[in-house]
Order: structure tokens, then sequence, then C-alpha cells
């Protein structure tokens, strides 16, 4: 089966984390793959140098040989016809809000042979809004478990961190969705400058804009007392992210809307405990005992709101009207979880009880449930586009 592969393979945003993974992992174990990629290299972005040699070979094809299958994930989707007809296309698509696009729901249901989504949460957004549920399958974003992992890491002390401090972390961006906004307005209520605990913020403006995130950082230390915070926008190898990670003891995320969340998953495979909503798409891999879970309120939304980015100009979404729902964390019970951990006597024993250990999702066992999709398309007539 000849498996063609369209989508950016060469930055560090998520959809290029997960396409050059499943492309490698893939071509490892003797699958006939090509890809299409809708980027350059560009060497600031730190990226593997063997993972650009695999992917540079895999660029190289015959235009006249025709794939059995085409995976696309890109962001927007690409509706384009596949170069034949007889061609299946297979679309991976992560999706954060309750409410899914509508174009997205009539396109896939009309022109994909299937569609793969990160989480349980995602499919349920689908199903919810019309998508027939025998064309979703659930496949989970994986890691890379020889790099995270919770073997000694390098020195971080470049970006002035201690590992000797209690180091929390946050890893993403300051956009509503992913609850940055949360987690600063209660870090100076929880912790000042006499505790021995440190915020560690990367950010990636490289990919999702820059923002004034850094300025409210320097002013929110200005004007109060609170423990430091250190801001990282530096394009990091996935090493340096896993250094971060095993200097860190516990990783926050109180997001109000997820489609899967990586590195919550690489945080916890390097020994960091979550600090986490309940009812999101974590849930799929941290389990119920592990971690701490933070409880939410249903916020309504104007999901049409241009502050929110959650859609574009003239695009609408399934289930009628701009208004749905978000599960929002309690601010209180977030400076409730990292008072807990931090100031409790028996802190490492809670710490380790906390971890969530092995993961299943490395690259390899992800890879196996991309290729049982693959087989179950065998023999299943195509969609007509």
């Amino acid at each position: 089966m000849l498996v063609e592969f369209v989508g950016k393979f060469y930055d560090n945003h998520s959809l290029s984390i997960v396409n050059r993974n499943i492309a490698i992992g893939l071509a490892k174990k003797g699958y006939d793959l090509r890809i299409i990629p809708l980027d350059t290299y560009d060497p600031s972005c730190n990226v593997d140098d063997e993972h650009i040699k695999t992917l540079k070979s895999l660029e190289n094809y015959k235009a006249s040989e025709i794939a059995e299958v085409q995976v696309r994930h890109t962001y927007p989707p690409i509706w384009d016809w596949p170069q034949a007809p007889e061609t299946k296309v297979v679309y991976i698509q992560p999706w954060e809000y309750p409410k899914a696009l509508f174009e997205w729901q009539y396109k896939f249901e009309t022109f994909a042979d299937a569609v793969i989504v990160p989480s349980n949460y995602c499919r349920q957004v689908f199903v919810k809004g019309g998508l027939r549920p025998d064309k979703i399958h659930v496949v989970a974003n994986g890691y890379d478990d020889s790099i995270f992992n919770t073997e000694t890491g390098n020195s971080v002390e470049r970006f002035g961190i201690n590992a000797s401090k209690f180091n929390f972390i946050y890893v993403g961006n300051s956009q509503w969705r992913k609850g940055l906004d949360i987690l600063l307005n209660v870090w100076a209520k929880t912790f000042s400058k006499s505790d021995n605990a440190r915020l560690i913020i990367k950010d990636s403006p490289r990919i999702y804009g820059k923002t004034n995130a850094l300025q409210e950082i320097i002013k929110l230390q200005y004007k109060t007392d609170c423990a430091p915070i250190t801001y990282i926008d530096d394009e990091l190898s996935a090493v340096e992210i896993a250094d971060l990670y095993k200097a860190s003891k516990i990783v926050v995320h109180p997001y109000r809307a997820e489609g899967f969340a990586m590195h919550v998953q690489e945080a916890a495979a390097c020994g960091c405990v979550p600090i986490i909503p309940y009812d999101g798409p974590t849930d799929d891999f941290i389990p119920a005992d592990k971690g701490f879970r933070l409880p939410v309120r249903q916020t309504p939304i104007n999901i049409e709101d241009p502050g929110l980015f959650a859609l574009k100009p003239g695009d609408a979404t399934t289930m009628m009207s701009t208004h749905t729902f978000i599960n929002e964390p309690y601010p209180e019970h977030l400076i409730r979880a990292m008072s807990f951990v931090y100031h409790s006597h028996n802190r490492e024993h809670i710490l380790n009880k906390a971890r969530v250990g092995s993961l299943s999702n490395t690259w390899s066992n992800v890879i196996d449930k991309y290729i049982q999709v693959f087989n179950s398309l065998e023999g299943k007539p195509v969609i007509r586009k």
C-alpha cells in the first residue's frame, strides 16, 4: 500500500510534530510512503538532523505512482481532489471547541474515507456535529520516549532555572483557550518571593504570533511580591524542552478548550505531575487517580468572538447558533492545588503518588494504530468525491 502524506513537517507546530513522527514511524516499519511538504526546511527550528534526512528521502518519489491512501493533516483542511479518483483520503483533524465547523462536517461526510482525531473529546464534538460515528477513528498523538523520559536531563541554568527550586511549568501560548491568563491571575495570590517556587512559561510566538505576554509577566512581577516567573520564547529542540520538564515538578495547564494537549503527555512522561481540568482530552492519557484535577464550570461563550481565535470570517458551526459552553477551571481550585502540593509536609510522597508513570502512547504504539486504520480501508469502496 502506497501512502501519501500531505502537510507541514519541518517546523515545531504540533501538527508538524505529529506529521513528521508518523511519517518517520511508518517508514521505519517498512511502509511504502511519500510525503508532500507544505513547508520547507528551516535550520532555526532545531529539528533533529536525522529526522530531516529521513524526511528529505521521503520527498523523492515518482509522480506517476498512484497512492492508495492520501493522509491530510493541515489547518485549514485541504479539499482538493486527489490525483486519482481511486485514492482514498484520510484526514487527521483535531478540534478544540465544543462545536464543529459546519463545512468540516459536510466535507468529511461527503469527501473523506476516514477521519482520525486525537482524543475521545474530539470524537464527541464531531459526532454531536452530525458526522457518522463509523467514519471517525481515535488515535492519540504520540511522544518520543527516547527523549521524554525520567532519565537525568541537562542543565537549564542558561535560562536562569535552578532545578533545586520547586518549578511549575506551563507550555503553550497566550490564546484564551489555553488558560494562561487564569494561571497568571492566581500566581501572585499563591506564591511570594519568600517561597522557593518558580513558574516557567514556554511560549511559541513563532508559531502562534507575538503577544503582550512578556509585558504582562514583567508588570505582574513589578507590581506584586510574587515568586519569580521565567519567560522563554526561544525556538527549542525536543531535547531542550524535555530538559525543562525534567527540571520541573508540576506541569500546569488550566485550559478551557483543547484537542489533546501534547505537552502535558510529554511532561508527564518526564515525571512532571499534571494539574489539569476535569472532563477534557487529557482524561484519555492521564489516569483518574494521577495528577490533580481542577473542577470546572460551564461558561457561555460566543464562538464567533474574534478574541477567542476559534473561527475564521465566514465560518459557520454545527448545532446552530454562535453560542456554546466551555469548561472553565475555577481559579480558586488552581490556587488550592498548587498550594497543597507545595506546602505539604510529605510533599515527595504526594508527588510520587500523583506521577503518571509509564504512558502507552509512544510513537511506535501510535503508528501501529494508524496502520490499523489504513488496513481497515482495504476492500471498502472509495467515497465518491
